[in-house]
């Protein structure tokens, strides 16, 4: 497991080395110049201390150069032989040389975030090696004090890891067991020592430890949030792009349509097509494709977009194609591209001839419509093949029904996000409630299925989310709408007619 957890992409891991680098950047820049200065100072203040100490020795003189020797003899006394004294100088000026190429380069070079950390490391051991040097030469206060407490501010300061932070310690420790078994001819690290140098740079280990692990984790909720927020501004934008291939209702005419569509996340993977041809006498030919594809989200709207081009070009090669030739193409297409990522599509496709008074269909593996007759009777419109995708097209057989619709009938089709739509008990609505449900609604108007559809499946599932997306489609002939502009305007005379009756 990754340590954020699964959600460390390789975009994360670019974003948290970025800013670990700009952050880094700072404070080694900061670090380099307050501890330069620091030592400036103390050194400053040192030789201060001895010039102090050596003019309060000499006895009435204005000479200067007997101030100049007496601080000299001062600062031999302090360091033993001029060899000394020389080798410090030499360190000392080595120390501020690499302190200030730092400076230099962090500020004006532009390096990478591994040769910052290795600037930054290097400068820790560049200590550690200064106290070994001044402890093997017998300095005054030679020792690797300075070197932990450096260490263990760096470790509160810099962004490393426990590896960064245990590399700088590694080093000075084995330069240090070097020293003392070579240069200074004294015994190594015991058991005890090494156990005090454990102890007493644990506490920086630890320190790194646990500011990585923050920082990682407030990085990566960080970047978590970012992401979220841009995904729901794209998920936005590809909701308006996914419902814009939707037709408009269509109210006029003598063939009307209407819907209600909610998708179980912002996008989903129903769709509706709906193509409409006029005939030079008036009468219409509507065509309709109701679908599902298997799945929620933005994998089904993906696929719902396929679908939608594939549709299109079969309706702009042939208008008038029959819902059989249809329901083969789109098995054709999703069986070759979508059924081996395990992609699948239940499809009700519809064509009504108004001149002839039929409708056409031929559905593969989608819930059955009703056909809704003026006189109240419900008639299912069942599948008639099996989902697309499921098998080659040498194995599927698209039959082709019909059966009449006349003006004041009306055909409800709906997606399974309907019929299996549960309540808190896991009871669904299933087809037969549907069924029921439309049989015994006698005083409703046409057009306003899709809704009363939508709100019995909402009631069901008494405030529990949806767990599929929903459709529902409603296609009726208005009565006394025909075809053509003659009978809408014979639709209109009538209702001026019953107007003036109506009129006092």
């Amino acid at each position: 497991m990754s340590r954020t957890g699964g959600l460390e992409t390789l975009e994360f891991r670019h974003e948290f080395r970025a800013e670990t680098d700009r952050l880094l950047r700072r404070r080694l820049l900061w670090f380099a110049v307050i501890w330069l200065g620091v030592n400036t100072v103390v050194s400053i203040g040192v030789l201060a201390l001895l010039a102090w100490q050596s003019i309060a020795g000499v006895a009435e003189t204005d000479s200067p150069l007997s101030v100049f020797q007496a601080v000299q003899q001062s600062v031999a006394n302090t360091l033993g032989p001029g060899w000394r004294t020389v080798l410090l100088v030499l360190l000392t000026g080595a120390w501020y040389a690499l302190y200030g190429s730092v400076i230099w380069r962090v500020w004006r070079a532009n390096l990478s975030d591994r040769r910052i950390v290795q600037l930054s490391m290097a400068l820790i051991v560049a200590d550690g090696l200064l106290g070994i040097v001044a402890r093997a030469a017998g300095v005054p206060f030679g020792n690797l004090s300075m070197f932990w407490f450096i260490h263990l501010v760096a470790c509160c300061v810099f962004p490393w890891t426990v590896r960064q932070a245990v590399i700088p310690l590694a080093i000075v420790v084995s330069l240090s067991q070097v020293s003392l078994l070579t240069i200074e001819g004294r015994s190594p690290y015991t058991f005890f020592s090494t156990a005090l140098f454990l102890f007493t740079t644990a506490p920086a280990i630890g320190i790194c430890w646990f500011r990585n692990s923050q920082r990682l984790q407030k990085s990566s909720h960080k970047f978590l949030r970012e992401k979220y927020g841009m995904l729901r501004q794209e998920l936005a934008y590809a909701r308006q792009i996914h419902e814009a291939v939707f037709p408009d209702p269509k109210d006029s005419g003598a063939v009307r349509y209407a819907y209600q569509y909610q998708p179980m996340r912002q996008i989903g993977g129903d769709f509706l097509f709906v193509q409409t041809i006029t005939r030079p006498d008036g009468h219409e030919i509507v065509s309709i494709v109701v679908m599902d594809v298997t799945g929620h989200g933005i994998p089904a709207a993906l696929s719902v977009n396929r679908l939608h081009g594939e549709i299109e070009l079969r309706f702009a090669d042939d208008p008038d194609i029959s819902p059989g030739e249809i329901l083969e193409r789109l098995n054709r297409y999703v069986y070759l591209t979508m059924a081996k990522h395990s992609l699948f599509v239940t499809a009700l496709c519809l064509r009504v001839d108004t001149e002839r008074g039929v409708v056409e269909w031929s559905s593969g593996g989608h819930p059955p419509a009703f056909l809704r007759g003026v006189d109240g009777t419900v008639n299912e419109l069942g599948s008639t093949a099996f989902v697309l995708g499921a098998c080659a097209e040498r194995d599927f057989d698209p039959v082709e029904e019909s059966c009449a619709f006349h003006p004041g009938d009306s055909i409800i089709a709906y997606t399974d996000g309907a019929s299996e739509a549960r309540d808190k008990s896991g009871r669904m609505v299933r087809i037969s409630g549907l069924r029921s449900m439309i049989a015994s609604g006698d005083s409703v108007e046409h057009g306003s299925w899709p809704e009363r559809v939508i709100d019995l499946v909402t009631a069901h599932r008494a405030g529990l989310p949806s767990e599929d997306d929903t459709l529902v489609i409603e296609l009726y002939r208005p009565l006394g709408a025909v075809g053509g502009q003659q009978d809408e305007e014979r639709d209109e005379d009538e209702v001026g007619v019953g107007a003036g009756a109506l009129s006092p």
